[in-house]
Formats: C-alpha cells, sequence, structure tokens
C-alpha cells in the first residue's frame, strides 16, 4: 500500500483535529442527520409502538443500515427486547441459535432442542408480561429458503389473537427480488411497500462533509476542505457515506503528506486515482474542481434575525456554509427547546443560497410552507422555532422574478406519520409510503 494511505497516515493530528473525522460514526456528535435517516428512524419506532407487524429497509452498501439499527436500538427501552442478525448465510439451525442467543437463552451447537418450539416459547411468554420482541436481520438478501421458513414461523406466532413479533428487514437491493419469491408470499405481500434509504445529495454531501469536519474538531471545514471539491467528492463517491468516508479520508491523507495546510484538489485528484475511481470523476469544465479555496466573498446577502417581532441581529453571510441551531458550534445561533442542534443549513456558491433542513425536529417553515430544501429568494421569511428570519440579499439569482426553483422540496406532513395509516388493520408500515391494502 502506498506510503499515504490512509492506514498508514493520521492526517488529523497534522490538520489539528482531535479525532478522525471520517472513520466509524461513534458519537452523538459525528452522526450526520440527514432527512432520510432520520425518517427511516421515526418510521421504525412507529412500526415498533403501532400494530404493524413488518418493516423492510433496502439501501446501497455503505449508505448507514448497520448505524441506522444501532441508532434505533439504543434508544429503545427495557419494554423491547430486541435480537438482531447480522451473520450471512446461516443455516436454519443456526439461525435460531443465533435468535434465541440474542434473546438470551444460551444453547449448544450440538443441542438437539427443538429451537423453533423454544424461540415459540419465549415469545408467548414475553407478550404474556407485556414485553415487545424485535427481531432484526440484517443482509436479509443472503438468506437461505429454509431460513425463511423459519422466520415466517415465528413470526406467524399469536398470543390472545395478536401476531408477538415484530420484524424488521434490512438488505441490499437483492432484497427486493427475495420479497417477490412465493416463499415470503405470507410473511410480505408482494405489493407491501417498502423504504429506499437513498444515497445523500450534492448538497447533502456537502454538509455531511462539513458536519464530520467539524465534529473532529475543525473549527473552519470549508478552510480544511474548501466547497470547492464538494462537487467532485459527491461525482465520484455517488453519496453513498461510506465512499465519501474513504475518499476523503485518503484526500487528507495525501494533503496532510504533501505538507499542506488544507485538502487541495491536487490532493483530491490523488486520491480519485489511488481508489480507483477516476471512471466517476467530473470532467474539467463540467462542474469538476475549479480551486482550492472555498470561500465565497457574498456580503451582498444577509439575515434578519427577530424574537418576538422585534429585530434581534443582522448577520451577513460571509462563508460558504452557514449553519443555524441551538447548538454552541451554530453561525446562527437560536437557543431556544424547539430548535435542534443541527436544524438547518445554508449553501453557497456566489450564484444562489440554498436553505436546507439537516432533519430537525420541528423542522423548517419558509413563507408559511413547510420546506426541506429550498433557493433563497429576496425577503424570504423563515420561521425556525419561536424566530423569524427575514432572508436579503442582491444576488441575481434570488430575485422574485426568477423562475421557481425545480429542486425545492416541500414537505407537506410530519415525516414519518403518512395520513390514513389502517393500524386497526394491522396494514404493512411502508418506509417512505404506506400502503393500507390488507395483507
Amino acid at each position: 500500500m502506498s506510503s499515504t494511505s490512509v492506514s498508514a497516515v493520521a492526517p488529523f493530528a497534522t490538520f489539528g483535529l482531535s479525532a478522525e473525522p471520517f472513520g466509524a460514526c461513534e458519537s452523538d456528535t459525528s452522526f450526520f442527520p440527514s432527512d432520510q435517516h432520520l425518517r427511516a428512524i421515526e418510521f421504525m419506532g412507529h412500526s415498533l409502538w403501532t400494530r404493524t407487524r413488518l418493516g423492510v429497509v433496502t439501501a446501497q452498501q455503505g449508505c448507514g443500515k448497520s448505524l441506522l439499527i444501532s441508532r434505533f436500538v439504543r434508544d429503545l427501552d427495557d419494554r423491547v427486547i430486541v435480537a438482531a442478525v447480522s451473520r450471512e448465510h446461516l443455516s436454519a439451525r443456526d439461525f435460531l441459535l443465533e435468535v434465541l442467543g440474542q434473546f438470551g437463552i444460551s444453547l449448544q451447537a450440538e443441542d438437539k432442542t427443538d429451537r423453533r418450539r423454544l424461540a415459540e416459547r419465549f415469545l408467548m411468554h414475553q407478550a404474556s408480561t407485556g414485553s415487545l420482541c424485535l427481531l432484526i436481520v440484517e443482509n436479509a438478501q443472503s438468506m437461505h429458503p429454509s431460513v425463511l421458513e423459519e422466520l415466517r414461523a415465528l413470526a406467524a406466532v399469536e398470543y390472545e389473537g395478536q401476531r408477538v413479533l415484530k420484524v424488521l428487514l434490512l438488505g441490499q437491493t437483492g432484497l427486493l427480488h427475495v420479497l417477490e419469491s412465493p416463499r415470503m408470499a405470507q410473511l410480505v405481500s408482494p405489493s407491501a411497500p417498502r423504504f429506499s434509504l437513498e444515497p445523500l445529495s450534492d448538497d447533502q454531501t456537502a454538509a455531511y462533509v462539513a458536519h464530520r469536519l467539524r465534529a473532529a474538531g475543525a473549527g473552519n471545514p470549508d478552510a480544511l476542505m474548501p466547497y470547492t471539491l464538494m462537487p467532485q467528492i459527491h461525482a465520484c463517491t455517488g453519496g453513498v457515506p461510506a465512499q465519501i468516508n474513504r475518499l476523503c479520508s485518503q484526500a487528507l491523507a495525501n494533503a496532510a503528506a504533501d505538507g499542506a495546510q488544507s485538502v487541495t484538489a491536487s490532493a483530491l485528484e490523488q486520491a480519485i486515482d489511488q481508489l480507483g475511481l477516476r471512471a466517476r470523476a467530473l470532467r474539467s469544465g463540467a462542474g469538476a474542481v475549479a480551486g482550492t479555496s472555498g470561500t465565497v466573498a457574498a456580503p451582498e446577502s444577509r439575515l434578519v434575525v427577530s424574537l418576538q417581532g422585534m429585530p434581534d441581529r443582522e448577520i451577513r453571510l460571509t462563508s460558504d456554509r452557514v449553519l443555524i441551531g441551538r447548538g454552541d458550534e451554530a453561525d446562527v445561533r437560536i437557543d431556544s427547546v424547539f430548535v435542534s442542534r443541527y436544524h438547518a443549513l445554508i449553501l453557497r456558491d456566489g450564484k444562489q443560497d440554498v436553505l436546507l433542513d439537516l432533519g430537525s425536529t420541528n423542522g423548517l417553515l419558509v413563507n408559511s410552507r413547510r420546506i426541506i430544501r429550498r433557493a433563497l429568494r429576496d425577503r424570504d421569511l423563515i420561521q425556525i422555532g419561536p424566530t423569524r428570519v427575514t432572508y436579503l440579499t442582491t444576488l441575481p439569482a434570488a430575485a422574485a422574478t426568477v423562475q421557481p426553483d425545480p429542486g425545492e422540496t416541500i414537505c407537506f406532513a410530519r415525516p414519518g406519520f403518512p395520513p390514513g395509516l389502517d393500524e386497526e388493520q394491522g396494514s404493512v408500515l411502508a418506509f417512505g409510503r404506506n400502503d393500507t391494502a390488507s395483507r
């Protein structure tokens, strides 16, 4: 491996960081609260505490399914007993052995006990005491047909006329073909909706990189990894977090080896070649890296922050990213319990300012509409908790006469709770949308 490989170089110390910014997500501060991840967690919670008994999540490898599950399980209380099976290519007997072990029942591999019967009795007993049992199966696309039989049998266990086991299936896109097989018809109908955990968008990729750098101690993420590099990073990684981590770690290592003060275009291009990502890279002049400085002076845009109807302060927008939230690290800090720590982000490229909801609890209102993404216009009124923020600018692209932004995303309902969920019928909970058709 090259002397500048990630494994041989720890660049974070070189750049004054307190930790590896693109390593494993081991703390709340390094977790990036993307809209899709937060919606999936909320959906899973809704599936657990309603009569819905099955949830399905599919995603490309590296999009964060395991992280999603670990965060979801961590916040469950003692009423929920969880078994999480992630090993692939298990036999039916080994699958049941793993499930029983996760539920706290230890058996030796050579034990001749009827494992299915033992699992059924365990589920019945827990239901009688008011506990909930959740079975999480990761890499479900690799399940052997005999394992599907055991899974169907466990999912069919009832106590006083109610199914007692909640099932959550996670897998790559190949899981969709498994769900459509005849063997799965009794567990999940072919038309049952599913949630697809999508990669990060280009805007989210930029926000993700800045967030991870900030969590590792970077006072100015833009100075360390300029915004002008982000189109190339997104193009080469497809917005998959694990790939973003690989590429950014290698670029940091290259910059550290070169003695640079920040990640340069040259360091990123070298990392692209080292990781074999050249085929995905943007061509010069097609939105690729244009320079090494990420600071865009734009004094013509500003925010007027008002509390209780009275102007409180005015903030000029002079950096590529403006973080809004309750945390001390926010550029626009709003001290209110109704404002999330990382509530919103304004991304700037010198031509327009784009406002993004970072998966906040109470959302963003722009001109009385809840939005997830919006290219800001002059005199837009932004409601963030109890605070009103007026956006003022002289940017030509933000004039009121400009055509509507085709990328604007409006949220019509609170994420995770689609209208018309027929809980009394026990319909399948869709991760992303709901299908009330009877199962």
